[in-house]
């Protein structure tokens, strides 16, 4: 992202810590993280930006506000259902998933992000002081400290194809679908009752092989936000929208880059800095981005894979070495333990057996104490 903007002209500041003390104005802010939006609005405000207002920033920022704007906005029948809880009886029957309001599914933390078969197991492994947490809120120094909530969410299907739009608003308010991609889940199950679903793999489809109906509502829900919320030099990652059984639902509509985009940047070089600077530009090659899936265990020993690199999202992969502990990968993201591979230039079927091979030939260089 920053070499984009260096490469059209800009001056870019890079801030990371320490957000309540920017001195010098800027002309543009981009947030790469979205419990950052609040701090985005309060200097746009203070600068006259017009990108990004405190009311459109606490919508995107929290997960439960994203729900209610889209309930307003007439898009109730693809909102999961959801609760903040404040006491057992406030939980609803069935299968579910606990996630604060305002987080990531990739930093796992204690129960958030786990889900459930049922609400007498959910409620079996709730912690002691769960509820009371909740009837103030907490905390997170890792979402630069914005109030959250644990949510109570409807867990969709395990057997649901995901499909993701990655889209751009630019600074005149148009809005456009950079590509779209498919994902798969996959299950890690932490104990009997226990689990996460999170996507194991996202691939590049195109637009035809959407179903119409999701494509309608991922048009109609961001001409809204782009309409009502009135934000502008933004990306999106996601909403996913899980499709099963002719019904459909969203989760996790991200207000940043995402990974998505940078990967389809380092494939196509300048990518990032054409959607930037307005050109109608296309992405050229397909690409497989899928959880190595490696045997867990403690490595004695690794063979030379030097020519298996050009396969590995080198930018969030672990480094293995003897001595590093392979833990199973819960998804394309983990923060406990990430190593991905991303496939390009082939059609679904050639890519996944390279895929496949690619796989397989990695993990018998790994030998195991």
């Amino acid at each position: 992202m920053k070499s984009a903007l260096e490469e059209l002209g800009h001056t870019v500041t890079t801030v990371t810590s320490d957000f309540d003390n920017i001195t010098e104005k800027y002309d543009r802010i981009w947030t790469l993280a979205e419990s950052l939006l609040p701090v985005q609005a309060k200097y746009d405000k203070l600068w006259n930006i017009g990108d990004m207002s405190m009311s459109a920033a606490n919508v995107l920022t929290n997960k439960k506000s994203f729900d209610d704007f889209c309930r307003k906005i007439g898009l109730e029948e693809i909102v999961p259902k959801s609760i903040i809880p404040l006491t057992p009886d406030d939980i609803f029957d069935g299968p579910s998933i606990i996630k604060p309001t305002i987080g990531s599914g990739t930093k796992r933390d204690g129960i958030a992000y786990s889900s459930f078969y049922s609400k007498e197991e959910l409620l079996m492994n709730l912690p002691d002081n769960f509820f009371e947490i909740n009837k103030t809120g907490y905390k997170d120094p890792k979402f630069n400290n914005c109030l959250t909530h644990y949510m109570i969410q409807e867990k969709l299907s395990y057997e649901s194809v995901i499909f993701a739009p990655y889209y751009y608003i630019d600074n005149n308010s148009n809005g456009k679908v950079l590509f779209w991609a498919q994902g798969k889940l996959k299950r890690l199950v932490t104990n009997n009752n226990q689990f996460l679903d999170h996507p194991g793999s996202f691939q590049v489809v195109s637009q035809d092989e959407v179903p119409t109906k999701i494509i309608k509502h991922a048009n109609t829900l961001f001409e809204y936000i782009t309409d009502f919320l009135q934000v502008k030099n933004i990306f999106f990652s996601g909403p996913d929208f899980y499709h099963y059984d002719d019904k459909i639902k969203y989760i996790d509509c991200n207000p940043r880059i995402g990974q998505g985009v940078q990967l389809s940047n380092d494939i196509q070089p300048g990518y990032i800095k054409q959607i930037i600077s307005g050109e109608d530009v296309q992405l050229k090659t397909k690409w497989l981005w899928h959880t190595a899936d490696l045997k867990p265990g403690k490595i004695k020993s690794v063979g030379d894979y030097s020519h298996l690199e050009k396969y590995i999202v080198k930018e969030t992969s672990r480094e293995l070495t003897p001595g590093t502990v392979v833990q199973e990968q819960s998804n394309i993201s983990d923060s406990f333990f990430n190593f991905c591979f991303l496939i390009t230039d082939k059609e679904e079927p050639d890519m996944y057996k390279t895929y496949r091979a690619v796989q397989s030939e990695f993990q018998s260089l790994i030998e195991y104490y």
